[in-house]
């Protein structure tokens, strides 16, 4: 994952949003699976019941669906908006620090307008859409509400499927390198997403519509982001299912389960899983030189060279020309009172090449002397 999305997203933000590397549940994070899905039917929730009445039998659901055995209790706990909402918008100065580099690169790149504040849109948007989380690394489960309404209990079976696969393949993973972060990040939200819409279609029909109705009423409380900031939170969400599909069609859960020892490297795996499947892998590219003293380096990945060349060129175009990512560096530096990334790409193949220079070359362009592109390498400052 860039650097600079690391506070962005909120299941990529434990220092940040104390939320750990994998594990938020955001509202409309739910996929496709509304009713009639598989799975035993939802026992309903008995009036007065306590979130330690509930949990054995979703702790049974989950890994009856899973397919695995949770190796000791999990320590759930409820907390009211309040006081969930402080939990999941508290900022160090560490973390402040790391979202004005954040806010000051993605200006760079041209998918952040220069008047937008990171940090308080980040934590509005936290407030809002965060809905629970599990940390790994303290094993802390923590889900906003009061009492175990349906649609609790649905976040909740999200929440305790992270806590299963943490017990048998350890999310605690602060290492693996930008791409491969993001990689593993949607491994994980795709495998919880279908455990909890399974979860959400064993209820019944009052139940749902209860839950729709809870889900309907969080997302009117979640306030308009940037573009950027709704994909870095999001794309976990919006491409991991698929990509846990792919992994269960092509060798059931055995495959699954491999993949968390081998996770997907990089975004273009989670774009396209057929590549991940086929062994690709992202191809090494050597540093770039900097024009000062660097504060960051990493990868941008095919996700954001879509997204950076999407502002500013036809949403169509910038997809085309990012589908031939290879692999990428990047480094940035502050220069005159700005922040400057030089990237340099390299592609899969001739065609690709040629057609990233040409889109480099025109998103260039059209910065107005705020960047350069050289081949397949760029260079802008904002």
């Amino acid at each position: 994952m860039p650097p600079w999305t690391r506070p962005v997203v909120a299941a990529a933000a434990a220092a940040l949003l104390a939320v750990a590397a994998v594990g938020a549940f955001v509202v409309g994070s739910g996929g496709a699976e509304r009713a009639g899905g598989p799975g035993a039917p939802g026992a309903g929730t008995p009036p007065g019941a306590t979130v330690e009445d509930v949990i054995p039998s979703i702790e049974a659901f989950v890994e009856r669906e899973r397919g695995l055995r949770f190796k000791h209790r999990v320590t759930v706990t409820l907390l009211d908006d309040e006081a969930f909402e402080a939990r999941v918008t508290e900022v160090d100065d560490e973390d402040r620090e790391d979202l004005k580099n954040a806010e000051s690169e993605l200006q760079a790149i041209g998918v952040l307008d220069r008047s937008v504040d990171l940090e308080a849109v980040v934590v509005g948007f936290s407030a809002g859409s965060v809905l629970g989380f599990y940390d790994p690394e303290t094993d802390e489960l923590v889900v906003r509400g009061a009492t175990p309404t349906p649609f609790v209990r649905v976040v909740l079976a999200h929440e305790l499927l992270h806590a299963l696969e943490d017990q048998h393949f350890d999310l605690d993973r602060d290492d693996l390198g930008d791409e491969a972060t993001f990689g593993f990040q949607a491994l994980a939200e795709g495998s919880a997403v279908r455990i909890g819409d399974r979860y959400r279609s064993s209820l019944s029909p009052a139940e749902r519509a209860q839950v729709d109705r809870e889900e309907r009423r969080r997302g009117g409380s979640v306030p308009e982001v940037p573009e950027v900031v709704q994909v870095m939170f999001g794309f976990p969400y919006a491409f991991g299912p698929g990509l846990v599909a792919a992994l269960l069609e092509a060798g059931g859960q055995a495959r699954l389960d491999a993949a968390f020892a081998d996770p997907p490297s990089s975004t273009e795996h989670v774009i396209d899983p057929r590549r991940y499947l086929a062994g690709e892998r992202p191809r090494t590219v050597a540093r770039p030189a900097a024009g000062g003293e660097v504060f960051d380096a990493g990868e941008i990945g095919q996700l954001f060279l879509q997204l950076l060349l999407s502002s500013g060129l036809e949403a169509e175009v910038a997809r085309e020309a990012a589908e031939g990512w290879g692999g990428d560096h990047f480094v940035a530096w502050r220069e005159e009172g700005r922040t400057c990334l030089r990237v340099e790409f390299v592609m899969d193949t001739p065609a690709d090449t040629a057609q990233l220079r040409r889109a480099l070359s025109q998103w260039a362009a059209g910065r107005r002397g705020a960047a350069t592109a050289t081949g397949t390498s760029l260079l802008t400052c904002g």
